[in-house]
């Protein structure tokens, strides 16, 4: 893509009972719908559909809801460039940096070891055993997040800061199952908003799953259809390849967001040299000096930023791109499935929408 010219411009608990008690059919139909959905069966639940990587490329086709142009016209929109700084600058205030965490996995492989630690634990009725460490090594493994030596690492981690307990004991006193806390539920929902926050400024419908976020139910389907899409293989970084260096660090994505908040809207980036101080954020993300040159000085090898001799980082067209196309593609992907979770509640009417 040609650069633009410069030019102005809550305590602790457990969530073990699940809205999906009632059993379903878990095999489906593999058609689409025009939508993009999974042609679903009678009575089946959104969030318990089969997805495949048929539906994931159905979604993000030309005819699709997440297609390149819709992603194009997002970026268009007034006010984009505002709301991708601003989700940018939540995201960083949200991030508690801790050192021996960073030191183990790095930004995508705790997004999505968190995910599907939540959604291990609401499976719990349909499959009849929740998160455990055995199935949650296996599952990151599978899904080529981390070694099964780091989920365990991180495991342990959530678990001394209050995130993850041990469940109330089984019969089978062989399982050792665990179940998220209230901590862990707030952690996540929070970073929901800090998305739904900016992309309602450009994407009205996402104000429907901002003021739905407290809803139980609604957190949980949630978890759940985005965690069926990742396991089909929706990855970012496959849209946005100039920020996998940056998904692939320790706090890599907090150094990113840190340089982005620090440019104005409505100017091109690559315009904006930006005054970094490394001291600063090696402690905002609680990691080394040595780790964020190292960072940024492999950004410059792959030609992803300049660096001048004053010090001064400016993002180049590349990176810029994918960093409007990450905000796009975000902003659309959490906004299309919250949609399809409210459709159904919708739809379901005053009776429990689980059924």
């Amino acid at each position: 893509m040609t650069a633009p010219a410069c030019q102005s411009g809550r305590g602790r608990a457990h969530y073990s009972r699940s809205l999906t008690e009632d059993q379903v059919s878990s095999t489906v139909e593999n058609h689409l719908h025009s939508d993009g959905h999974p042609k679903a069966r009678p009575r089946e639940l959104p969030w318990k559909r089969v997805i495949s990587k048929q539906h994931i490329g159905q979604l993000l086709s030309e005819d699709g809801p997440l297609s390149p142009q819709r992603r194009a016209q997002i970026r268009t929109v007034r006010g984009f460039d505002a709301a991708s700084r601003r989700t940018a600058q939540k995201l960083i205030e949200l991030q508690h940096g801790n050192r021996v965490v960073n030191a183990i996995i790095s930004d995508r492989g705790r997004f999505f070891a968190t995910l599907f630690m939540l959604d291990l634990h609401f499976r719990r009725h349909d499959e009849g055993i929740g998160l455990t460490p055995g199935r949650l090594k296996d599952l990151c493994v599978d899904q080529r997040i981390c070694s099964a030596t780091r989920a365990g690492a991180l495991l342990s981690l959530m678990k001394l800061g209050g995130y993850i307990e041990p469940a109330p004991r089984r019969s089978d006193g062989r399982v050792r199952e665990l179940v998220p806390t209230d901590r862990l539920i707030a952690q996540q929902r929070a970073r929901w908003h800090c998305h739904l926050t900016g992309a309602s400024a450009v994407i009205p419908e996402a104000g429907r799953a901002l003021a739905a976020l407290d809803d139980r139910q609604f957190f949980e389907a949630t978890v759940r259809i985005l965690a069926n899409h990742f396991r089909a293989g929706f990855r970012f970084n496959d849209h946005t390849p100039a920020m996998r260096l940056f998904s692939e660090r320790n706090g890599g994505m907090f150094v990113l967001f840190s340089l982005l908040v620090a440019t104005q809207p409505g100017v091109s980036l690559q315009c904006q040299p930006i005054q970094v101080s490394i001291s600063e954020l090696a402690r905002r993300i609680s990691a080394s000096r040595i780790h964020v040159l190292k960072l940024l000085r492999d950004a410059e090898a792959q030609g992803l930023l300049s660096r001048g001799e004053d010090g001064t980082v400016m993002i180049l067209p590349p990176l810029e791109n994918d960093i409007a196309e990450f905000f796009a593609l975000s902003q659309l992907w959490l906004t299309y499935l919250t949609k399809t979770v409210l459709d159904h509640r919708d739809e379901a009417g005053p009776q429990p929408w689980s059924s």
